[in-house]
């Protein structure tokens, strides 16, 4: 949360900090902790179905946790709303649940308290709070609570796994588990680079990467080096700074040299006179903080090839009839070559 801090910057907490209000809020958060938990472990350890009763703890106390009013702003939500109310309240009390309910299963309450606790005072007590986009909170709070469910089930001894449900002789024994373990693994870390590199390259951290694609900007920016721009509030951008900035043309990446009734003078680095049109502000995308060189011709190399494939298959008809009948032959080469593909080519020949 700290390091996302960093990114996005930090604000005063909401919550009081004078002697009074510490102790009303320790008293809240420590009868609402108590509560939940050993409730919770209690109604998980009177289950015989664990698997059932983890599911159901796990979407009956994320309901809980969604403040009233946040509901109550929800009667005509638009689009963006709903995405933001999806990632930042209900997947994360899902995420977080599922790893509580798991560990009040296995451990009791005190496994599942000594997870939320810190977390609850972090939020509760410190002076200071990043002040997270609602993609950061969805990061932040999903991928690190499903990252320790499936390491606790990774780590589980049999027994743990026959209470919470998972029977490894039904299951090919414990080699079988073993292995499928290994596969969950990997399906996560796989899924958590694509998701990052997702919200990394869309913008949703916070964070935009460009590609340097003209040498308007030499020697700061050569072609192919990739720019790391950050969200940053216009009143604390000032000359000498490095802003992306939209324009009827596209996206471009210039240089304040100076600010004019609101407006942002830009130029480019190598270029000898000032951009000709001022920049809104409310046109401003960001600023930039980083610079990883050469990294961005990749990405180049990859959209030319794509461009140049695609304008050859559409401008011939008989280049278009090749990639179709290839694509489709390597599909069914592909399912042929299948488990599921062999089965179906015996029963149609025993036909």
């Amino acid at each position: 949360m700290v390091d996302a801090g960093l990114t996005t910057g930090f604000g005063k907490s909401p919550y009081t900090h004078t002697p009074i209000g510490i102790l009303v809020n320790s008293f809240y958060i420590t009868s609402m902790l108590l509560g939940m938990e050993f409730s919770r472990a209690y109604l998980l350890s009177k289950t015989r179905k664990p698997t059932q009763a983890i599911i159901l703890a796990t979407l009956l106390y994320t309901f809980i946790q969604i403040p009233l009013a946040k509901l109550l702003t929800l009667t005509e939500p638009t689009p963006l709303e709903v995405v933001e109310f999806t990632g930042s309240q209900l997947l994360t009390g899902l995420a977080s649940n599922l790893l509580a309910s798991t560990l009040a299963l296995l451990g009791g309450p005190l496994a599942s308290l000594a997870y939320r606790a810190p977390i609850e005072a972090f939020w509760w007590f410190s002076p200071i709070l990043p002040d997270l986009t609602w993609g950061w909170k969805t990061l932040i709070g999903v991928m690190p609570p499903i990252v320790g469910f499936i390491t606790l089930i990774h780590q589980a001894t049999p027994m743990e796994l026959r209470k919470l449900g998972i029977k490894p002789e039904r299951m090919g024994g414990l080699r079988a588990i073993k292995r499928e373990r290994r596969e969950a693994l990997w399906t996560v870390a796989m899924c958590t680079a694509i998701i990052l590199t997702v919200w990394f390259s869309t913008g949703l951290l916070g964070l935009f990467p460009t590609v340097a694609i003209s040498g308007s900007m030499r020697p700061t920016l050569e072609v192919g080096d990739i720019a790391i721009i950050v969200k940053t509030p216009v009143e604390k951008i000032k000359p000498g700074d490095i802003i992306q900035y939209a324009t009827p043309d596209g996206m471009v990446l210039h240089r304040v040299v100076d600010i004019r009734d609101g407006y942002f003078i830009t130029k480019g680095d190598a270029c000898s006179t000032p951009d000709p049109e001022p920049v809104h502000p409310l046109n401003v995308r960001g600023k930039l903080v980083a610079v990883i060189p050469k990294l961005g011709w990749a990405s180049i190399y990859v959209k030319e090839a794509i461009g140049t494939l695609w304008s050859l298959i559409t401008t011939n008809n008989l280049t278009l009839y090749g990639t179709v009948s290839a694509a489709t032959a390597t599909a069914a080469l592909a399912f042929y070559k299948t488990r599921r593909g062999r089965r179906w080519k015996r029963r149609r020949w025993v036909r």
